[in-house]
């Protein structure tokens, strides 16, 4: 059964200006999913020193996009498994910021073959934290 959709949350055109000018990440006005256009697995631990200097939630928000698109594309199953858990304590924390982009990579009502290798994660952790575990 599909759980109900949360409120949906989208990163603020004022928080990526303000991410850019802070690290120098890559931007053009074109980039219509620019966190994820610019994740890069290497820059993984960047990107969780990044998120933790934050208190502002719309640049805690983009960042973790970002974090999350990274950790897809780690295939190295140890460097996944470290990161995954550095990630979910950050999801648990801050759930209330990014209870929508759980949501949305769990890609509930999918087979897990068409999903990322993320979501099994992410449909586990919605339901430890739905189910009070």
């Amino acid at each position: 059964m599909r759980p109900k959709e949360p409120t949906f949350r989208c990163g603020t055109k004022k928080a990526i200006d303000e991410l850019v000018a802070k690290y120098n990440y890559p931007y053009a006005d074109w980039m219509q999913d620019w966190p994820y256009e610019i994740a890069d697995s290497k820059e993984i631990k960047n990107y969780f020193l990044h998120y933790e200097e934050q208190t502002d939630k719309d640049k805690k928000f983009i960042l973790m996009e970002m974090l999350i698109q990274a950790l897809t594309h780690i295939e190295n199953r140890r460097e996944f498994d470290e990161n995954w858990t550095r990630l979910k304590q950050l999801l648990v924390k801050d759930f209330k910021i990014h209870e929508y982009t759980i949501f949305y990579w769990s890609c509930f009502g999918e087979n897990l073959s068409n999903c990322w290798n993320v979501t099994p994660f992410m449909r586990e952790l919605w339901r430890e934290i739905k189910n009070g575990n």
